[in-house]
């Protein structure tokens, strides 16, 4: 080996220049690991820090929202119990009211309850997410159930509200119907009571027609008239007959109205059947005018209609009607054409010194009319004195006998002169 050569064991080595910066290195990598770490862990504990935070604001919101339920509960309770004071005996359900009143209750006890309290967000006992949480679970179930209570308590005073209202619609109804039926119930007796003065009225007529077919079969029989036309008419006869018999029930309209109706139809039928029976025997002589050369003049107090020779009638109602520009009324006419049956039944009522013997009575011409003494036609009334001074003019007369002093006295017999 040259004497300059170095030896291996003085030569520097490269290990030995690195280790420091090695070991600066490695402590450098130490440091920044911590470093990261402890950013890691601070950052960590900083979203933990946040997180609770948040968790605690929302615990407060619950909390306050809890509150305002409470407080609006209290307007709710005092509603509530007005609307109780106010539907007393005045709901068509009474169990609403008992369910309000219990909710009522229910809502003043949850009234009464403490919030939970809130310790601040950190402090010992809310220092965790548990810690948060179970207090969050508290105070919502605080706050839930107010506003449970508060709902149900609303639905609750809107049914009993709505069952008062119910309860005076049905009042209210009930009084439209109590008044209906009072207004029907009037009515109906006014009906009632119309219906049996015309029940009055059509018996007595009834009576009359069954009294005067009588005459009729046996004056028609013993002129020859057909056998058919007088069992036709007593048929109808016996009909009225069994009419008259029947009962009514007088506190039933119906029942009133009924026999009134048969009693009418009764009557009609034996009318008509009685001109049929007279229509075989008429030959033109007095009581036994053909009714087709007759013109109606009215209906008479009886029900039976009256009739005229036509020029009379038409004379009879020019008359008229210059009578009611007169006095405001019409010239009615009892009495008119008296068929020759008529005439025997009158002779047997008033005898022969009243009434002119059967077959020769104007009234048996369709020549004479009788006028309602109630109408004003007495001596000295106005409507008399009218009529026998105004008759003339068309033919109709008051005769001599039948004036005062004149013998027989009528001032309500007319006749027509041509």
């Amino acid at each position: 080996m040259p004497l300059n050569a170095e030896s291996p064991a003085d030569a520097p080595s490269d290990g030995g220049s690195m280790r420091p910066l090695v070991i600066f290195l490695v402590t450098a990598a130490i440091a920044l690991v911590g470093s990261i770490v402890f950013a890691l862990v601070h950052a960590a504990n900083e979203r933990e820090l946040e997180q609770l935070a948040h968790a605690h604001a929302d615990v407060v919101q619950t909390v306050d929202d809890g509150r305002s339920a409470q407080e609006g509960l209290d307007q709710q309770i005092a509603e509530a119990e007005q609307v109780l004071a106010a539907t007393k005996g005045k709901v068509v359900d009474e169990t609403v009211r008992t369910d309000l009143a219990g909710h009522v209750a229910t809502a003043k006890e949850l009234g009464a309850t403490q919030a939970p309290a809130i310790p601040a967000s950190g402090t010992t006992g809310l220092d965790t997410q548990e810690d948060i949480a179970a207090l969050e679970a508290e105070a919502t179930e605080w706050a839930a159930a107010l506003r449970t209570a508060s709902t149900t308590l609303a639905e609750a005073t809107e049914k009993t509200r709505s069952s008062n209202r119910q309860w005076q619609q049905d009042r209210k109804d009930a009084k439209a119907e109590a008044h209906a039926a009072a207004e029907q119930a009037k009515k109906t007796a006014a009906q009632l009571k119309t219906a049996k003065k015309t029940l009055t009225k059509v018996t007595a007529q009834l009576k009359i027609s069954v009294r005067d077919s009588e005459y009729t079969l046996s004056w028609t029989a013993d002129a020859g008239a057909p056998a058919t036309v007088r069992d036709t008419l007593a048929t109808h006869r016996k009909e009225g007959q069994a009419a008259l018999a029947a009962v009514a029930d007088r506190g039933e309209l119906s029942s009133v109205r009924g026999l009134g109706e048969r009693r009418e139809a009764a009557r009609a039928a034996i009318e008509a059947a009685a001109w049929d029976a007279r229509a075989t025997i008429a030959d033109g002589s007095n009581g036994r005018l053909d009714l087709d050369t007759l013109c109606k003049v009215g209906v008479g107090p009886e029900g039976q209609d009256q009739y005229l020779r036509c020029d009379a009638t038409k004379a009879w109602e020019k008359l008229g009607a210059e009578f009611e520009a007169e006095f405001g009324k019409p010239l009615r006419v009892e009495y008119g054409y008296r068929p020759y049956d008529w005439q025997l039944q009158a002779l047997d009522e008033f005898g022969s010194g009243q009434v002119a013997a059967p077959g020769t009575s104007n009234h048996g011409w369709a020549l004479a009319v009788d006028v309602p003494t109630d109408d004003g036609f007495r001596f000295g009334q106005p409507e008399y004195e009218w009529l026998a001074a105004n008759g003339p003019e068309v033919g109709w007369h008051h005769p001599e006998w039948a004036r005062a002093g004149g013998g027989r006295e009528e001032p309500w017999h007319f006749e027509y002169t041509e």
